[in-house]
């Protein structure tokens, strides 16, 4: 009852964000004040380079400032508003294995944190460093593997060895005890072969992750172009088995709608930037200046932010506006500085009535 009255006031939020009326400016700053109190998950991006050069990768390298130091990062986590243990803090890079006090940070971090999740390529994963991550109890390492195809992996991070070495470092971590996964961003080139990445990962013992490619310029040749493709790769990645189809929707369940940037994620880069998501590219300030929270706090102002927040008129009466709310608008935003109409890889409006463990075939992305 109560995560349903939450929903409930969110959407309300949502379909009246712009609104200059008194009664919804209070209720935007209600909503806001509660997003720190309920489950978020906060990835915080620790160094700004890498030993792969992933051609799907929507870091920057070498346009950023200094990455924050480890006091600044120390500071940071002290900051942490943590209730009934509803925050996770997931730590990515570029690679995080290359920043020399990675171990140190994580050890800090869990102090705090009960969840911490480590976003790596591994192929620096050796079976020492297996063991130093097992020894931290962190919660879950996630490695990148965009195939179960060697060349094709190799191709997308244009290293001949990649493919070897992640699965090498993979094999370390299993070996270790600790909870491995593969993360595969869907793309162009593997998006028609989702069955064999799902079978070699569980034959290594890993479980599996899928998230679509956020296209990053309008003539990016990495994303599925055909919209058919692309949406009965969704729905594979939502229907592969019973038990990830109820994990997707438990987790839809603790949302007010399935997009999570700024309402369930936050995202700090390696400079202290903090924007919505690690896909879009708005400022909302810097943990290097400012308190956490006073950014979240001094953000229900920021227009660009309402915007990308809101409900797109195109929207309205469609029948998955509650569980979609427009989709992602990270494209549209990065190359036009559009955040009000819908995500471009809808196929809706839908006017009939979808039932709920059929979203995966009408979504434009798997939350």
């Amino acid at each position: 009852m109560t995560d349903l009255l939450i929903k409930k006031t969110y959407r309300f939020m949502y379909r009246n964000i712009n609104s200059k009326s008194a009664i919804h400016s209070v209720a935007r700053k209600i909503a806001f004040t509660l997003l720190n109190y309920k489950y978020r998950t906060i990835k915080l991006h620790i160094n700004n380079n890498c030993n792969l050069k992933c051609k799907n990768c929507y870091c920057y390298f070498g346009e950023q400032g200094a990455d924050l130091k480890k006091e600044e990062i120390y500071r940071f986590i002290d900051q942490l508003k943590i209730v009934n243990q509803n925050l996770d803090l997931h730590i990515l890079g570029g690679e995080p294995l290359l920043r020399e006090d990675l171990f140190e940070i994580i050890s800090y971090a869990g102090k705090k944190l009960k969840k911490i999740i480590l976003f790596t390529n591994a192929t620096l994963i050796t079976p020492e460093i297996a063991r130093k991550i097992k020894d931290l109890r962190i919660t879950a390492v996630i490695a990148t593997l965009h195939s179960a195809d060697q060349d094709i992996h190799d191709s997308i991070t244009q290293e001949s060895t990649s493919w070897k070495r992640t699965v090498s470092g993979m094999r370390y971590l299993i070996e270790a005890g600790v909870p491995t996964y593969s993360f595969t961003v869907l793309l162009s080139c593997n998006a028609g072969h989702l069955d064999k990445i799902e079978h070699f990962v569980k034959g290594l013992g890993a479980k599996t992750m899928y998230f679509p490619y956020i296209k990053q310029c309008p003539q990016d040749n990495l994303c599925v172009a055909d919209k058919k493709e692309f949406q009965e790769a969704l729905t594979w990645v939502f229907n592969k088995s019973g038990k990830y189809k109820n994990k997707l929707l438990s987790i839809l369940n603790k949302r007010p709608k399935a997009c999570s940037a700024f309402v369930s994620t936050i995202n700090i880069k390696s400079d202290g930037t903090l924007t919505p998501c690690p896909f879009l590219k708005m400022d909302l300030g810097n943990i290097k200046n400012e308190k956490f929270y006073s950014i979240l706090d001094r953000a229900r102002s920021n227009k660009d932010l309402l915007d990308f927040l809101s409900v797109p008129e195109e929207c309205e009466e469609c029948s998955l506006v509650d569980i979609c709310g427009g989709g992602c608008k990270a494209f549209r935003y990065n190359v036009y500085r559009d955040a009000i109409n819908k995500d471009e890889n809808c196929s809706g409006p839908f006017k009939e009535r979808i039932p709920v463990d059929r979203i995966g075939s009408f979504l434009p992305y798997v939350f």
